[in-house]
């Protein structure tokens, strides 16, 4: 069982896939997120991060982020413990290009949009017209042209639609009591995920003062039978939580090294001087464990893979535009409605939605206990591509919601 802190917070990042109602989608999607090119000439971050540290200038946001606190925290009241850095030995080696976490899944599905809006039958209070909505407090005026009907909450008239709409009040004054039938179908199946991160080999569960948290896994669920002709007992249901997958040659297909034309090595003396630490990217390609760490905290670096995934869970659904327009009378009461001139009910398309869930930062300049990021740690460059079977026109990715 690995840490589960109140800290775990993430930096949503969004791509939006226009697609129309009732399509049957199924395809390749491809999401790759790396450090971002303006720091092309920067460290990692890791390494940025000790460095800073050590020389007392490492960002309040970056240190009390869940990244670098060990709080295994339910109450959500402790403020959060900061476990130091660890050097990894690559000053001026500028590899922030390694900070990367590359995706693909298998996406299927589709959204129904034909149910449209569920009206409520029971339970629910409706105000047909604007007298009765000015019996209830919601609306000011008489109607007539040098006193019209206005709503209470913005003063403003209500147009002809409106003075005709139907408006609901739950029966606890302040939710919204009308439905809709719209619903998203989206499954998808995680095929690959790699990434050079650190923590893939650490038992921080072992140790008072974990040094450095795991990001979130991806899972991935499947239903089996244990042999072909069982189709009445139940499925067996296997879940995985990926961390990363892939191997890194450190030889060619014969076993001869590849030395320093493919992979990084120090110059003389530099073990024992500015890039001491160092581990160069594992070389053994069946191994069972990486990082180790002592019962002080302290990592011992046989991974090389030890750099940082910028990302911390992906999800991937159907969303489709619905506002229900709502006002509010004097005592606070709350009426809905979906014939609002403010109310919008998207049906001949939808959105696949990229919620990308960026490692967050720590929002406040003190420890302050927790708090919902404004930032990832790290800038990112993300690119997202969907191979769709069967269609041939290239859908469009926005960073912003289709209307």
């Amino acid at each position: 069982m690995g840490l589960q802190k109140d800290n775990k917070q993430v930096y949503q990042e969004y791509r939006y896939i226009k697609i129309p109602d009732r399509r049957l989608i199924s395809g390749f999607l491809h999401i790759n997120v790396v450090n971002h090119n303006a720091n092309d000439a920067q460290n990692d971050f890791n390494q940025s991060v000790h460095e800073s540290n050590s020389s007392g200038s490492l960002n309040n946001q970056i240190k009390y982020s869940d990244t670098f606190t060990g709080d295994d925290n339910s109450s959500g009241n402790i403020v959060p413990d900061f476990h130091g850095t660890q050097d990894r030995g690559r000053d001026e080696m500028k590899h922030s290009f390694a900070d990367y976490d590359c995706f693909v899944f298998h996406v299927a599905g589709g959204m129904s949009l034909s149910g449209g809006v569920s009206l409520p039958e029971s339970g629910a209070t409706l105000y047909n017209g604007a007298a009765a909505l000015k019996t209830a407090g919601f609306v000011s005026g008489t109607g007539t042209g040098l006193d019209p009907y206005v709503w209470i909450d913005n003063s403003q008239a209500l147009n002809t639609a409106e003075l005709t709409s139907r408006w609901w009040e739950h029966s606890d004054s302040s939710s919204n009591p009308i439905g809709d039938y719209c619903s998203h179908f989206v499954k998808y199946h995680l095929i690959s995920r790699i990434n050079n991160a650190s923590g893939h080999g650490l038992n921080q569960q072992a140790h008072s003062r974990p040094l450095y948290t795991k990001h979130r896994p991806i899972q991935r669920q499947t239903y089996t039978h244990d042999n072909i002709g069982n189709r009445l007992d139940p499925a067996l249901v296997t879940n995985e939580y990926i961390l990363s997958h892939g191997i890194y040659d450190t030889t060619n297909s014969i076993g001869e090294d590849l030395g320093m034309r493919s992979y990084a090595t120090l110059g003389e003396g530099r073990s024992s001087g500015t890039n001491n630490g160092f581990t160069k990217i594992e070389t053994v390609a069946d191994r069972s464990a990486g990082e180790s760490q002592a019962s002080g905290g302290a990592i011992t670096n046989h991974d090389g893979n030890t750099y940082f995934s910028p990302v911390d869970k992906i999800s991937i659904y159907g969303k489709h535009k619905l506002t229900f327009d709502r006002h509010t009378n004097i005592g606070g009461d709350k009426i809905y409605s979906h014939e609002g001139k403010n109310s919008v009910h998207v049906q001949d398309f939808w959105d696949l939605v990229i919620d990308i869930g960026l490692r967050g930062n720590h929002p406040y300049s003190t420890s302050s206990p927790f708090g919902t990021p404004n930032k990832s740690l790290l800038r990112p460059q993300i690119n997202v591509m969907f191979q769709p079977f069967g269609e041939t026109a290239e859908f469009d990715v926005s960073e912003s919601q289709h209307t």
